[in-house]
């Protein structure tokens, strides 16, 4: 074999392997896509995955805790309501330093003025301070200064 024989067959075979890379690249190119695609999918899956497992789910647990502390709440303040309703039928409602503490308070809350903005509160039902008996209702109605039964 001479050395024109042997560059025809190395040429010839390159320009083969040249003619069948060309044909067979692009549908190379697209199963590489086509993979990349898959494992993107597969990447944004896990990140999700994780997210959720990471994030969601605790703040879920989180606001579940809320809602319990929150029912919790709501029926020991219906406790405290009811109460404070007990303790305005007592006959030791005018001398009550728990029930005078809540009035001071409430006072200070609204700014010192009942509903009607006059600065007074409403006394149904009830003895005054200075009055004889046992301090239950006397059927009648009438407005006192708030500053009645508060300490100078």
């Amino acid at each position: 074999m001479d050395f024109n024989e042997l560059l025809n067959l190395v040429l010839g075979g390159g320009l083969a392997t040249a003619l069948t890379a060309l044909i067979t690249i692009r549908p190379t190119v697209r199963k590489a896509n086509a993979t990349a695609e898959t494992v993107r999918i597969d990447n944004v899956d896990k990140a999700t995955r994780i997210l959720i497992e990471n994030i969601v789910e605790p703040l879920k647990e989180e606001l579940n805790a809320t809602r319990k502390d929150l029912q919790a709440n709501k029926r020991e303040m219906a406790r405290l309501r009811k109460a404070i309703d007990t303790a305005n039928s007592c006959r030791h409602h005018d001398d009550c330093p728990v029930l005078g503490g809540l009035r001071k308070q409430q006072e200070e809350h609204d700014g010192g003025e009942d509903a009607d903005g006059s600065g007074k509160r409403r006394q149904c039902g009830r003895k005054s301070a200075g009055g004889t008996g046992d301090g239950g209702d006397t059927g009648e109605c009438g407005e006192a200064d708030d500053t009645a039964g508060q300490p100078p």
